[in-house]
């Protein structure tokens, strides 16, 4: 599908994988959001105590995806943040609750860039938090099977339980091409917010924003990504793109914060948490930002992106 604005051409040079690791719960436990929004933790954790962490390459691989190192790049260390991890988790919240034996639920993962060569690597970390449980010692699983995404949105399985050693062939899709596929909202179109989108000003949470507000911080996580793990500087006028945003008619937003997690400290109890709910957004400028904001949904924006926080979708209103 055609845009009305043309797509920055290095967004080809682009490549990322998406799986969605299918699992089976082995034990019972109550999986709340936050416990799925958490993945970073136990996954760590599970890296510290996995048998073959000493095994060629993996070390290497897994640092460089969960924990990648700053740019060399002057240009590149000025103009963005500390690189996050080379791929982003995005837990379907909806399968928040209590787990009974046997239970499946999905975990999609995209791995951007060079964070695609330790796809391997992460299976079999993935594989062995299965034996460790997503949350202290609960929520034990084994991976029934790997499907993979293509660039058209199509499915297809690529491993199952018994061949998850095997070396995985899964496709590897572009940006632009991804881009091209999507729909080309016009007029109206909502924003829905459905994880805890948490963004800082000078230091503190905001919590209240509109779009004008929220649209750096989407478009620094895309540069910052992009960037980070694929060397790709966009050409575009970030200054501009802010601008137009500024421009946006705000139809409705009915964004609020919410508390979902409660941190012990010297003064008491102070909650963490973030935005969720919808903006309802219209403006000649949308064209010229769609393709950020459809970009967006797949990075995630604000605070643990790279773990599930943060998620929306675009739809018509």
């Amino acid at each position: 599908m055609n845009y009305r604005v043309p797509l920055p051409a290095e967004l080809r040079q682009v490549e990322f994988v998406k799986l969605f690791f299918h699992l089976e719960i082995v034990d019972s436990a109550n999986l709340s959001e936050l416990v799925l929004l958490q993945l970073r933790r136990e996954l760590l954790q599970a890296l510290k105590a996995f048998p073959l962490r000493g095994e060629h390459g993996f070390a290497k691989e897994i640092e460089t995806l969960l924990k990648p190192k700053l740019s060399d790049d002057p240009v590149a260390k000025k103009q963005h943040q500390k690189p996050s991890s080379a791929l982003i988790i995005a837990p379907d919240v909806a399968c928040s609750g209590v787990r009974s034996l046997s239970q499946n639920m999905s975990l999609p993962v995209v791995f951007v860039g060079n964070g695609i060569h330790a796809i391997t690597s992460f299976v079999k970390l993935i594989k062995y938090l299965g034996t460790q449980g997503l949350c202290s010692g609960v929520g034990k699983f084994v991976i029934r099977e790997i499907e993979a995404e293509d660039s058209g949105g199509g499915r297809s399985i690529i491993a199952v339980s018994d061949s998850l050693n095997d070396g995985l062939a899964p496709p590897i899709c572009n940006f632009l091409w991804w881009l091209e596929r999507q729909k080309q909202l016009t007029g109206v179109v909502k924003i829905e917010i459905f994880t805890p989108l948490r963004i800082l000003s000078n230091g503190k949470p905001c919590f209240k924003a509109d779009f004008a507000r929220l649209f750096p911080f989407i478009l620094r996580r895309i540069t910052s990504m992009l960037s980070s793990h694929a060397g790709v500087e966009l050409r575009i006028n970030s200054s501009q793109l802010i601008a137009s945003a500024a421009k946006i008619e705000m139809v409705e937003n009915s964004l609020v914060w919410q508390d979902w997690r409660m941190l012990q400290c010297s003064s008491g109890s102070q909650g963490i948490g973030g935005l969720l709910g919808d903006l309802t957004i219209t403006g000649d400028k949308m064209a010229e930002l769609l393709w950020i904001l459809q970009l967006g949904t797949m990075f995630n924006c604000g605070r643990g992106a790279t773990y599930g926080a943060g998620q929306y979708r675009l739809s018509y209103c």
